[in-house]
């Protein structure tokens, strides 16, 4: 065989190759099965490994391969370890396609436990994949590749990495694949992402704001499944919910970009009725879009008919307008509130919070009224080019209505000037250039029923687009 003999131990099948193989094999006193790597100590790699499992051999968690001993093969040296479990977390998604959110949350608490301890003895992964954990028969986890049974995953090996890539793994569990990168190089978390668990994701995989260590993410987690404790065993998202979102999510956003600015370049040549420079002279004078104003899922298709055309190139750029003040806007309720206390959570920079509506029994608010909104007050009359909406709600729908001083009844705002129905996530609605001091989202459908039950609307951000209405 290959990697030699030992009297204590039988070396059988060689399960994987590289620098530090695997191999079957049974201690013959104990009579178990267990996992032999072997490898080169005179390597940098071998050096490495042999150093760290001799010094790791004490570190005790189910979610770290157990080393129960090190020996000396001729020119060789072994880890003896627990038998590998047969499937890894890869496995499973290639089967399941998702985990649910109880699952998610146990087997990132037991991950976290185990680089916690790790981090503590001064080693780390330096990345983590699903491919690197497996699962046992008993459904506890445990990591099968880097330190204390082989090399480092990724070198350098950081503790800010593996919290990252936990994070990465936590996303890939619940989606069945790791957070998309925009345009920006920032993360994107898919939108049937739980609100519960997008928040302790996105401070996992952001730097600037990551968990100070592993501990305080473990903790994060710990709190997070005492609270789906206490919801009943049926409530979870189903795998249609996830699969309902694939159809704007998984469009690269600089694509989607470009077809925008094509379609206002394109729309600009057909409505033009003045002789005008160029075509590519008009795109350099429209196609001016801010970083956060990058059109991710709508067109300019299906822009309400009764919006008026621009028929001639504005004499400003489309700019971010300020918001001075947001209202919620409930006619048919008892108190015709909908809590007001939560708008301040609106654009607050943190998109894992956000105004909400209260839960109801159904989507269509449980029969008991139309809808109910937001209504988003500017500083002067204005130009308004677009609206741009951020929510982790599933499928929900929305009017706008536009008006220059309205605020009252829903009656008094007119027509609606756009519709979306089954949005998801981030959307850009174009406006046309309506003029409007005050612009009302109205909330006609509450979408998807939630993972604790009931159904309700989330805004985490508005953000809104134009140009002075004269000069």
């Amino acid at each position: 065989m290959a990697a030699g003999d030992h009297q204590r131990y039988r070396i059988d099948d060689r399960v994987s190759v590289g620098p530090v193989e695997s191999w079957s094999g049974l201690d013959r006193t104990l009579d178990r099965p267990v996992t032999i790597r072997v490898l080169d100590p005179s390597t940098e790699i071998g050096k490495r490994v042999q150093l760290q499992a001799r010094s790791l051999t004490r570190l005790e968690h189910p979610a770290l391969l157990h080393v129960l001993d090190t020996i000396d093969l001729e020119d060789r040296f072994g880890v003896v370890t627990e038998l590998l479990p047969e499937e890894t977390l890869q496995d499973r998604i290639s089967q399941q396609s998702h985990f649910s959110s109880q699952e998610v949350i146990t087997i990132g608490i037991q991950l976290g436990e185990a680089l916690a301890i790790l981090h503590n003895a001064g080693f780390a992964l330096g990345g983590l994949q699903a491919k690197d954990v497996g699962q046992r028969t008993d459904g506890t986890v445990v990591i099968v590749e880097g330190p204390p049974t082989s090399d480092a995953i990724g070198i350098p090996a950081r503790p800010s990495d593996d919290i990252g890539a936990l994070g990465e793994l936590l996303h890939c569990l619940l989606v069945g694949f790791r957070p998309q990168i925009d345009h920006q190089g920032r993360y994107e978390l898919h939108p049937a992402i739980p609100t519960s668990l997008e928040q302790l994701i996105r401070r996992s995989v952001d730097r600037d704001s990551q968990w100070s260590d592993a501990t305080a993410l473990v903790l994060s987690l710990r709190s997070l499944q005492q609270d789906f404790d206490r919801l009943p065993h049926d409530v979870e998202t189903t795998q249609a919910d996830y699969l309902r979102v694939e159809r704007t999510w998984l469009a690269p956003a600089a694509i989607i970009a470009v077809l925008g600015g094509l379609a206002i370049i394109t729309g600009l040549f057909v409505t033009r009725t003045e002789s005008a420079p160029s075509l590519v002279g008009d795109a350099s004078e429209v196609v001016r879009l801010e970083p956060e104003q990058t059109i991710l899922m709508d067109s300019f298709s299906d822009s309400p008919a009764d919006v008026a055309p621009i028929t001639s190139r504005p004499s400003s750029p489309s700019s971010p307008r300020q918001i001075i003040g947001i209202v919620d806007f409930d006619p048919a309720g008892d108190d015709r509130e909908e809590h007001p206390e939560q708008l301040e959570l609106i654009n607050n920079g943190d998109s894992s919070t956000g105004w909400y509506t209260e839960r109801y029994t159904t989507s269509d608010f449980g029969k008991l009224k139309d809808g109910v909104g937001l209504i988003i007050q500017l500083v002067l009359p204005q130009h308004i080019d677009q609206i741009q909406i951020s929510s982790p709600t599933i499928d929900w729908s929305f009017e706008i209505f536009a008006s220059q001083d309205s605020t009252g009844a829903i009656q008094s705002w007119g027509e609606a000037i756009a519709r979306r129905d089954e949005t998801s996530g981030t959307i850009t609605v174009p406006l046309g250039g309506t003029p409007a001091a005050a612009l009302l989202l109205w909330i006609t459908d509450l979408g998807k029923r939630l993972p604790v039950g009931g159904h309700r609307v989330t805004i985490s951000e508005l953000k809104v687009s134009g140009r002075p209405l004269f000069g």
